[in-house]
Order: structure tokens, then C-alpha cells, then sequence
């Protein structure tokens, strides 16, 4: 099969997973949406999972692309922050929000794809990391290095993804914690000055 074969597929299984959710969606689902049969689906993915897995790899490098190609849009570090974050948390969540099984838990039974999942939470990080970076230069001495900041924010976005009732919600608490880290990472000013 072609990639653009492949390519339609990955698409329709992301339209129908955000649809149904992992554990409602089935193979035949997806097949369906894709336009193939089910015996075509599973000569390119053996399983459902699999098919998630490389769902969730095209949608993390489409996702990382965009934000590494806007990043210059934004000139300044917090302006690059807030807009990594809209990407790669408040636009999921609400696609989420908007489905129908949006009940589901997020990572329910997705314990098959945590490598997965680690590696491309490792990639955002990554990303963070070169955004922080040129703060660190002008940092107080006490600021957390640029690596623990950006595990610190992934790991409280994802927090705040659990407990947040809408993309708006969302937002504000990811604005809060970026404020919070952004003035840590301010010089402090001489006595006097």
C-alpha cells in the first residue's frame, strides 16, 4: 500500500479515536472511515494499538513541526511558551472536550503506548528546553536549570489537563504556572537601582 493510503488511514483512525475514544473504537471503525477494507487495515497495523501507536507518532510530529515552524512568530520566550503550550495542550484538550466519548479518561488503557507517550512528552521537552534556554544567561543563580523547568511544566500541564473543565480553564492555569516560572527566571534587581 502507498503512503497515501497509510496517510489516509492515520487520518481517519485520529478522526475516529477522537470520535469514540480507544476502547469504543474498533478495527473495523476505522477501516471504514479510511475507505479500505478491514483485511487491507491489517496487512499496514496487526492491532488497534498499533494503529494508535502510529496514530499518536504522526500526530506528535505534526504537532511538534508546527510548533517549531511558529516559534518565530513569536518573539519573545513567553510569547513562544504560551504558544507551544496552545498547541500541544489546550488544542488536544479541546478536540477532546468536543467528542462525543469525551467522558473517556485520556490515557485509559493506553498503558500499551507509554513508551510512546514518554518519547513524545521527551521531544515537547526538548522543544522547552531551546526556548528556555536563552533565559537561563540572564537567570538568577538560584533558577532551576532549563531541562528541570520544562519536565516541571509537562508534568503540571498534564496535572492541569486532569482537573481542567474547559480549553479556557486550561489556558489560564497554563498562563499561571508560565508567569510563575517566568518570574523566577527574571534577573533581580540590584538594591538601589
Amino acid at each position: 500500500m502507498g503512503n497515501e493510503k497509510k496517510t489516509r488511514i492515520l487520518e481517519a483512525a485520529e478522526s475516529v479515536f477522537l470520535r469514540f475514544g480507544f476502547r469504543r473504537t474498533t478495527m473495523g471503525d476505522i477501516a471504514s472511515a479510511a475507505g479500505v477494507s478491514r483485511p487491507a487495515l491489517y496487512l499496514l497495523f496487526c492491532n488497534k494499538e498499533e494503529l494508535f501507536e502510529a496514530v499518536l507518532h504522526a500526530h506528535v510530529a505534526r504537532t511538534l513541526g508546527e510548533i517549531r515552524q511558529g516559534l518565530a512568530a513569536h518573539p519573545t520566550p513567553e510569547e513562544q511558551l504560551r504558544f507551544a503550550f496552545e498547541l500541544w495542550a489546550v488544542r488536544p484538550f479541546g478536540l477532546l472536550a468536543a467528542s462525543r466519548e469525551a467522558g473517556e479518561p485520556i490515557h485509559a488503557g493506553l498503558a500499551f503506548a507509554k513508551e510512546a507517550i514518554d518519547q513524545a512528552i521527551a521531544a515537547f521537552e526538548t522543544d522547552l528546553v531551546t526556548i528556555l534556554a536563552p533565559l537561563g544567561a540572564t537567570a538568577p543563580a538560584r533558577a532551576l536549570p532549563p531541562e528541570q523547568i520544562a519536565r516541571v511544566l509537562t508534568r503540571a500541564v498534564h496535572g492541569f489537563k486532569e482537573s481542567a473543565t474547559s480549553p479556557e480553564e486550561l489556558r489560564a492555569m497554563i498562563d499561571g504556572l508560565l508567569e510563575m516560572v517566568l518570574a523566577s527566571l527574571r534577573p533581580v534587581p540590584k538594591a538601589g537601582a
